[in-house]
């Protein structure tokens, strides 16, 4: 046989293969509930398609009829939920539906290389460790930068608008409020992203990202592999970027001894690693993913809210801007029923992360009465799914309805805790594995958005496409408000 045969046989065999393992689930996956086709999640990148329209035309149908569907995703097929009952299932059972993030899932790819082992996606005792030494940190700060970095915030667009900028492009601007909020209430230092228009450590995240969550990488991280050369500057970078976070945390708390006399989540991860309960990449992988996380769904979370407040501004906007008129305590904040409403309602229509899958089957297992699930298979969960069945919210599920929570704050809450408990919003996770920073992102969205209503006013940019995020995290696409300032202080 030729050499130019053998090798013709070999492409044949590999792209067999290929074929057979993306286009087709796997034969030991559940046949009771519905495949949706393989290419279904490549069509955003190919069409001028959101993830909300993607679900309305190839997922909703199939996932409320059944509650769980296989899907191609990340190199393989996963199994995807949305029904309640399966989620408080999941969600109680950590030991068979284990978390396994990134670092388990895809260990070889640039996505792990920058999020690293940490207590979003850990197990067992590693992640009961993490846990310990952030919780503290995450559930008891001082939101007084939050205040400041508001106010900062508002005087940033009132520049622009008094310059004769009128639209504004919201993500630029609201991740840098996002990491000065988090920098400086869970790690101690001052990412100074607010008072510096260009910001080195900002700008090399800004590039990483994009190195990090394109699309095609994304899909397919196995290419990571490959000595493709803007993988391998990818990889770089992300290395050099957690070597400067993790030296801004050194300079401000270890090299002084401050974390000694400070509760920062940052500084109970530097006892935990000096009590040798950590080791220094178990110190850095949580750094990180303090700033990642900690930034990026309150991030998207405001930019929903913004969108939201600008799309109903006759009479959400003005209804908030009365309510939170006077009112400058946190404390106070989180008693008002209409903001909390209306933040609760953004999270359950537009999720910040609309789909996770980062669990592992531990063992062959029964989700439900008869889904019947090999040993390691990756479930996740859709929350946007969940918050828009119409068996859990009715037949105003795909409506923006803050006013369902409830007209006083003790109803509000109760309904909001239900809600989590029953597993129909999913926004913040369940169970034990809940969402350590949501009393955090909570308290930046009540205050943030109480000073903005009192400076300032805004709409719509006429000349911005309404489409969301075509994937990934769900939020407007490239928001774009119109803004002027509040005559009516």
């Amino acid at each position: 046989m030729s050499i130019l045969k053998l090798l013709g046989m070999i492409l044949f065999l590999l792209v067999s293969y290929v074929a057979i393992v993306v286009i087709f689930p796997p034969l030991n996956f559940p046949k009771n509930i519905p495949t949706i086709p393989f290419y279904v999640i490549f069509l955003p990148a190919i069409f001028p398609i959101d993830q909300t329209e993607l679900y309305d035309i190839y997922i909703r149908e199939s996932m409320e009829k059944y509650g769980a569907v296989k899907i191609f995703f990340g190199s393989r097929w996963n199994i995807l939920v949305s029904r309640s009952e399966y989620l408080s299932q999941i969600f109680k059972d950590e030991d068979t539906f284990a978390k396994s993030g990134n670092q388990k899932k895809i260990p070889y790819s640039a996505l792990a290389a920058y999020t690293g082992d940490n207590v979003i996606s850990a197990h067992g005792k590693v992640w009961r460790d993490y846990r310990n030494a952030v919780t503290n940190g995450l559930q008891h700060f001082d939101d007084a930068p939050i205040s400041k970095n508001a106010k900062i915030f508002c005087s940033l667009i009132k520049q622009r608008v008094q310059k004769g900028q009128f639209s504004i492009q919201m993500g630029p601007l609201s991740q840098r409020l996002a990491l000065d909020n988090i920098s400086q209430v869970a790690l101690g230092f001052d990412f100074a992203t607010l008072k510096q228009e260009k910001n080195a450590l900002h700008e090399h995240l800004v590039r990483i990202k994009k190195q990090i969550f394109h699309p095609f990488f994304l899909t397919f991280p196995f290419l990571d592999l490959l000595p493709i050369p803007s993988r391998r500057r990818a990889f770089k970078d992300v290395s050099s970027f957690r070597e400067l976070l993790v030296k801004k945390v050194q300079d401000q708390l270890i090299n002084n001894y401050k974390f000694e006399q400070t509760t920062f989540a940052a500084s109970d991860l530097i006892r935990a690693y000096n009590n040798e309960i950590i080791d220094y990449k178990q110190l850095s992988d949580n750094i990180v993913i303090i700033l990642v996380a900690g930034h990026e769904n309150p991030q998207l979370l405001f930019n929903t809210s913004l969108y939201l407040l600008a799309k109903y501004s006759n009479q959400w906007q003005k209804r908030l801007r009365q309510e939170v008129k006077g009112i400058t305590d946190s404390k106070a904040l989180a008693e008002l029923p209409l903001l909390n409403a209306f933040i609760f309602e953004a999270v359950r229509l537009y999720p910040p992360l609309s789909t996770i899958i980062n669990r592992c089957t531990t063992k062959a297992c029964k989700l439900g009465a008869d889904i019947v699930i090999p040993k390691n298979v990756y479930i996740g969960y859709n929350n946007f799914g969940s918050s828009h069945d119409p068996k859990n919210w009715g037949p105003t599920a795909n409506d923006f309805e803050p006013d369902r929570w409830g007209s006083d704050i003790e109803t509000i809450r109760k309904n909001w805790r239900l809600a989590k408990n029953r597993c129909t919003v999913t926004g913040f996770h369940g169970g034990r594995r809940a969402c350590l920073g949501e009393k955090l992102a909570l308290t930046e969205m009540r205050i943030t958005l109480a000073e903005m209503l009192k400076q300032l006013e805004w709409s719509l940019d006429p000349e911005w496409g309404e489409k969301l995020t075509p994937a990934g995290p769900l939020c407007p696409l490239n928001l774009k408000l119109i803004f002027r300032e509040n005559v009516q202080k």
